[in-house]
């Protein structure tokens, strides 16, 4: 190690000048980079609900739902203003590409039919093709609403004061935001005095989750400022602010340039990347900081050197004295986060090797660019070691050197108390993920999708896909009759507001065709009688009217299900209900699976919380592995991983007694919280190794001066990191930021000191050979 710092400082202005062209290089490729939800990416394509998605997607087209609400402030729908607009804007749409203009439905929209009864059964007419002219044609209008029982609580509302447009989005290249740009710059156009526009559905929340994600580009230079700000605190010098900084900065670059590069978007997950970065490498600089200031000041005081031969000496000390373990620290979290590649959900996986990359990027920095920078800087004036020392530090460390000495006891029994306080809190924790949640409920989207599952069936979908093995299969009435079944038993649940499936036309066919006589609402049980109704109405309506609903063959059928929440709990429930009764309900050689965008949130916080807790065990396992090998000794790894463990359940105790769901976001911070904290533990054994070796200290000075120096250091760490996504409590109105900073910093808090007073208490109880050395054998 001596040889190669050395070999660094000899060539230490080649070695800035090559990190910072590779660091102008890099962030050129940062101007690539754009905030994109790519839900194909955020989910696990294997999970049967994403697959039911993907197939009903195939069959129907069904994607991303958007629905606009028009009701008059005066009246109901049936008036000019109301209609006119209703048909200006399901024109536009049908032009709007992006657009699934086969499943667009509005009371203006081609496929929006009424089934009226003839002299020849019936006939299938559009419901609107003109805006009505005359009291004698709205009262036609109205009465094709009425007779249209399926499109009740769809397009029209139950009082007739809200009538709805539903389009469907294919994806977008410029994401959610692109979709929702495109749908507002219709509706501007639709402002009126008599009128109100309401917008519903994922989507606007989607597009919103893009939008507050861009927050990042403001909250990152006030979580620098912050960050810097705790540093020269601790430090009391300019160089102590800067230092860290410059060399955490370099490595966010590094990371986000080849992010950059390889051309792979930000989205809600890895946004957080930069922060994350930054933190971790500002630790590990804080920490070789901290020494150079220790070893300056013993080369000081132990040798005539001038200022600038100590200072290059301090470096080549604190180098050889940290770069092992900031060697091994580094390996322990990056490869921790590597090991989230094998993640079935595609951006996880991204989160965890990008963030990977900006961690070893920190390390490649911290062993190259900043010794070298350090030594081309002038050495510490003589006021600067009264200033490094200090304060509240000092304090903190004394009382936890005297809690360790004397009331070992007393920190067993604390961490006894935070244990089942966890436990506690942790079995109050409710799973369960919202979309809708992550925002405060006075955003203008929160109170228009509100409006419109008051008024409406709901603005969430959920799709019942319904497969033959044969063609024609859905046209026999044992299937029809076992849809209608799922169809009334799923009604009956509070947060379903409406379904709807061929059934519903079917049943009208079977209506009109015996002269509207209500008793004939219904399915007829002739196989052939079906046939004849869709042939019938195949001679008046248009071929796509039901792709919504039926594939061409008639093997594969689908059931809309209109939900008034987006609440996974609730969904996932629903669909466990709907799986135990299909049997029941569907004869031999039907299958059944349900999908869409709801059933898609609820697989993926099925797999972020099944997955939470196998990542966190591999991540320890990692983390367990790694530093038995660099301590050479299993108890090594084991005093390394139980703080992160604890800092774990303390995470899930914290949202279990402070009510926070278990959702997707705060499922990730846990890997985020062990990411952080899994180096504290390794800089404070190998310091305390290292003092007990010195000859003549004694073991209570040992551990004294570990807690000085390297528990000090972990002080600044986790201070700083508080203090970095402490910023991201003032991203008012998106509560994911607002988890984020209070998970991670009580994290941080836990996580420092169990490991600066559990982990010395233990060492001190069981005394394990690889810490004491010869000292065992005294």
């Amino acid at each position: 190690m001596r040889a190669y710092i050395n070999c660094i400082l000899s060539w230490r202005k080649l070695t800035v000048a090559l990190a910072l062209s590779v660091t102008v290089a890099l962030l050129f490729q940062i101007t690539h980079l754009k905030i994109i939800i790519d839900t194909s990416a955020l989910l696990p394509q294997a999970h049967p609900y994403v697959v039911a998605t993907n197939k009903v997607e195939a069959l129907f087209g069904s994607k991303y739902v958007v629905v606009i609400g028009i009701s008059p402030r005066q009246g109901d729908i049936f008036q000019p203003q109301v209609l006119q607009a209703t048909q200006r804007i399901t024109a536009a749409l049908m032009q709007t590409p992006g657009v699934i203009k086969g499943n667009l439905v509005s009371l203006a929209a081609r496929k929006a039919k009424s089934i009226i009864g003839t002299e020849d059964g019936f006939a299938a007419r559009q419901i609107m093709p003109r805006v009505p002219q005359s009291a004698a044609e709205f009262e036609e209008l109205r009465r094709a609403v009425q007779i249209s029982p399926a499109y009740q609580d769809f397009i029209v509302s139950r009082d007739n004061k809200t009538t709805a447009i539903f389009a469907e989005f294919a994806d977008d290249p410029e994401g959610f935001n692109g979709i929702i740009n495109k749908v507002t710059s219709i509706l501007d156009k639709e402002k009126s005095s008599d009128i109100e526009i309401a917008l519903g559905g994922i989507v606007p929340f989607l597009s919103l989750l893009e939008i507050f994600s861009l927050r990042w580009a403001f909250f990152f230079p006030l979580a620098i400022l912050v960050v810097g700000l705790i540093h020269f605190e601790a430090f009391r010098t300019i160089q102590g602010l800067l230092l860290p900084l410059v060399t955490a900065l370099l490595a966010v670059a590094w990371g986000l340039g080849v992010m950059g590069w390889l051309r792979v978007p930000l989205d809600v997950f890895n946004v957080t990347t930069p922060i994350l970065i930054l933190a971790i490498a500002a630790g590990h600089a804080v920490q070789l900081l901290k020494r150079y200031y220790e070893e300056y000041y013993r080369v000081c005081g132990s040798a005539a050197l001038l200022p600038a031969a100590a200072s290059r000496l301090a470096v080549v000390q604190s180098v050889v004295g940290v770069g092992a373990v900031m060697i091994a620290a580094g390996a322990v979290a990056a490869l921790g986060f590597l090991s989230l590649a094998i993640f079935e959900v595609r951006a996880i996986s991204t989160f965890g090797i990008f963030t990977g990359v900006g961690v070893i990027s920190a390390l490649i920095l911290e062993m190259t660019f900043t010794p070298a920078l350090r030594s081309l800087l002038p050495a510490p004036g003589p006021q600067a070691i009264r200033q490094t020392e200090a304060r509240v530090w000092s304090l903190i460390t004394e009382t936890i050197a005297n809690w360790i000495e004397k009331q070992r006891a007393g920190i067993y029994l604390g961490i006894a108390a935070l244990v089942l306080i966890s436990l506690l809190g942790a079995s109050r924790v409710v799973i369960d993920n919202s979309i809708k949640s992550f925002f405060a409920q006075d955003i203008e989207f929160q109170e228009s999708d509100r409006r419109l599952n008051e008024k409406l069936g709901g603005t969430n979908t959920l799709y019942v896909l319904v497969e033959g093995d044969q063609p024609d299969a859905i046209k026999a009435p044992a299937v029809l009759h076992a849809i209608e079944a799922i169809q009334r038993f799923v009604e009956q649940r509070a947060e379903v507001g409406k379904t709807i499936s061929l059934v519903d036309f079917v049943k009208r066919m079977n209506q009109a065709a015996h002269g509207d006589d209500p008793a004939y609402f219904k399915v007829p049980d002739d196989r052939s009688l079906v046939a004849q109704y869709l042939l019938l109405y195949s001679m008046s309506g248009e071929p796509g009217d039901f792709d919504s609903f039926v594939d061409n063959d008639y093997r594969a059928a689908s059931i809309t299900v209109f939900l008034k929440t987006d609440s996974s709990a609730v969904v996932q429930e629903l669909i466990a209900s709907v799986n135990a009764h299909a049997a029941q309900f569907f004869p031999p050689g039907v299958r059944v699976a349900v999908g869409g965008s709801v059933a898609e949130t609820a697989a993926l916080n099925d797999a972020m919380v099944r997955g939470k807790v196998l990542n966190v065990l591999q991540f320890s396992i990692v983390v367990l592995v790694i530093s038995a090998i660099v301590l050479r000794s299993w108890l090594g790894g084991v005093l390394v991983v139980i703080p992160l463990l604890l800092t774990f359940l303390a995470n899930f105790g914290l949202m279990g007694w402070s009510g926070m769901l278990f959702n997707i976001p705060n499922a990730l911070s846990a890997t985020m919280v062990v990411g952080i904290g899994a180096d504290y533990a390794i800089y404070l054994i190998f310091r305390l190794r290292e003092e007990l070796a010195r000859p003549g200290v004694s073991e209570a000075e040992a551990f004294r001066e570990a807690l000085r120096t390297a528990g000090k250091a972990c002080l600044f760490v986790a201070a700083a990191v508080i203090g970095g996504y402490g910023v991201l409590y003032f991203s008012f109105g998106f509560y994911v930021h607002t988890w984020l900073a209070t998970l991670i910093g009580a994290s941080m808090l836990v996580s420092v000191f169990v490991t600066l007073t559990l982990v010395p208490a233990l060492i001190l109880t069981f005394r394990p050979k690889f810490v004491f050395g010869a000292r065992c054998d005294r």
